[in-house]
């Protein structure tokens, strides 16, 4: 009686998929967390103002007049022009709810805040700001808060050195785990990658498959990862009341500038997939057949 032959099982995609998706899910969620702070970051530098004060004989109009020179500038974010009234309101709304009481003895001057743009928004260039509005007509005293943004620009500096940092090991990471899997994969198919070869298949007819596969694979996997990555920052949070500081966070981010981290990184996991499936498939091609076993 004729023995059945014993059926080879055909290699499964699932682990190379899984590998790269978790690859891509890491860098994803790295991206986007980075994008989060950065984008919360800056809106906090926005709010960082520098308040100048006019002498008491200054006019509204005077000032106003400063203050449309002043948004001419390509540094400026916004500005506000605070009159007296609104002063005494904002003293009493802030310190002393009886301000208003014994407000005719006292003479607030007229001010105007300005807001730099985030990028604008250093300890070096207020200081410079500071100095040249003092120089100014009619200007009295120019104030902003240094110490807060001296701190709020040295821990910024920090979260970028740690991303930085972190990028860089995971980086590494991706790249082990993706060449581990990639030639877990391709070691299944090392039987028919030598008989191809010794039925006189070239090198770029045999490994031109298993990179289009592992590209595929990669482009399966992107989808998948940042899939993941929006029920994490969007989805969960805005459908969810667990988890309110994201859904405060992620309204910072940069769209558009996630859209360009995601692309790079999709070019990344396909570029990788595609190296290591050639560096892979070659090192089969050049094995003797007495090491395949």
């Amino acid at each position: 009686m004729e023995e059945k032959r014993a059926k080879r099982k055909k290699p499964s995609a699932l682990p190379s998929i899984l590998s790269l998706t978790a690859v891509m899910f890491m860098l994803g969620l790295l991206s986007t967390s980075w994008l989060a702070f950065k984008g919360l970051g800056n809106y906090w530098l926005e709010t960082t103002s520098i308040d100048i004060y006019f002498n008491d004989d200054v006019s509204p109009a005077t000032v106003t007049q400063f203050q449309k020179e002043v948004e001419k500038k390509p540094w400026v974010k916004r500005t506000q022009f605070v009159t007296r009234e609104q002063a005494m309101k904002e003293m009493g709304d802030k310190y002393d709810p009886n301000f208003m009481n014994y407000a005719e003895t006292v003479t607030l001057p007229l001010s105007l805040e300005i807001y730099p743009k985030s990028s604008y928004a250093t300890p070096a260039f207020f200081r410079d700001l500071t100095q040249y509005f003092k120089q100014q007509e009619h200007v009295e005293d120019v104030i902003f808060q240094q110490n807060w943004l001296e701190s709020m620009t040295a821990n910024m500096k920090k979260i970028q050195a740690a991303a930085g940092g972190i990028t860089f090991i995971l980086c590494l990471i991706a790249i082990v785990l993706i060449q581990s899997s990639v030639r877990l994969g391709i070691f299944a198919n090392r039987h028919t990658i030598k008989s191809m070869q010794l039925v006189g298949a070239t090198n770029g007819f045999i490994i031109r498959p298993f990179i289009l596969k592992f590209v595929g694979y990669a482009l399966i996997a992107f989808p998948i990862a940042f899939l993941f990555v929006g029920l994490i920052f969007w989805g969960i949070p805005n459908n969810s009341d667990l988890f309110p500081m994201l859904k405060t966070i992620n309204t910072h981010i940069d769209l558009q500038q996630l859209g360009i981290f995601s692309l790079s990184i999709a070019i990344f996991g396909v570029l990788l997939a595609a190296i290591s499936s050639w560096i892979s498939t070659r090192k089969f091609i050049k094995m003797k057949i007495e090491n395949l076993y």
